[in-house]
């Protein structure tokens, strides 16, 4: 009688090979051959796929932990070519080239709809859904190549297909800065709200308070004698503390509501 262990080995077998034509494909675009074919499989597969099919796993696991190698190659390579940038100008090209709409793009592209492995379910969901499984199996694969031929790989692609995307003309202090703030948090995957708290002074010389949120979480308030200054405001506070060492402002560091 066959254990546990024994079956799970023969599904993940039966998966990669019917899958094996889109593992191919993904070789290719890699550049780079799998020793472990299961991680790559794995890589591809979206949540959706293992509803009730037999399929074990997704590339939940793989996206966490290629977002955090993206994050440390991207930021090597900004530091490295751009000596004369400070910390400030920096973080804007990273964020501008790990945003998520930075990375479906590329993702499309690079036409990784066409390995992606997905579920009836998801099949539905339209592009807004699309964009969002093509931008996390581009970090899945990123963190596959990671372990499965280490760091070297996983900079090799990254640098050959995001690089190009870094635009200096990010580097420049933002013209809006609850855009920017938009940019930073949405890469990951939260987007800020606004909230008028308090209005002081007279009709004609009104004092607005505003605060700005990420999910519950109060990241700064700002004043201004309109609500659109009060908020934008806010949001500059709220980068000067993401930005720019918040610890040394406990005041300042963000608290639910």
């Amino acid at each position: 009688m066959e254990g546990t262990s024994q079956k799970r080995g023969k599904t993940a077998a039966s998966k990669t090979a019917q899958y094996a034509n889109r593992l191919n494909k993904a070789e290719k675009l890699l550049g780079y051959r799998f020793k472990d074919r299961e991680l790559l499989l794995l890589a591809l597969t979206h949540p959706s796929a293992s509803e009730g099919n037999g399929t074990t796993g997704s590339y939940e696991r793989l996206e966490f932990l290629g977002d955090a190698i993206l994050g440390a190659i991207i930021s090597r390579e900004l530091y490295d070519s751009f000596p004369k940038h400070d910390e400030g100008a920096l973080t804007r090209l990273k964020v501008s080239a790990v945003a998520g709409n930075t990375l479906s793009k590329l993702a499309e592209e690079l036409k990784l709809e066409q390995i992606n492995i997905f579920g009836s379910s998801e099949r539905g969901t339209g592009k807004r859904g699309l964009q969002s499984a093509l931008e996390n199996v581009y970090e899945a694969l990123v963190g596959a190549l990671a372990i499965d031929g280490g760091m070297e790989e996983a900079e090799r692609f990254v640098l050959h297909t995001l690089a190009p995307r870094i635009y200096i003309s990010v580097a420049r202090e933002p013209e809006n800065p609850k855009s920017m703030l938009q940019e930073l948090l949405q890469a990951h995957h939260v987007t800020p709200t606004y909230e008028i708290i308090d209005t002081d002074g007279p009709p004609h010389d009104r004092f607005f308070t505003a605060r700005v949120l990420s999910d519950e979480d109060i990241l700064a308030t700002g004043t201004g004698h309109s609500k659109k200054d009060a908020e934008m405001n806010a949001a500059t506070k709220a980068l000067e503390i993401l930005n720019h060492k918040p610890q040394e402002n406990h005041n300042d560091s963000p608290k639910k509501r």
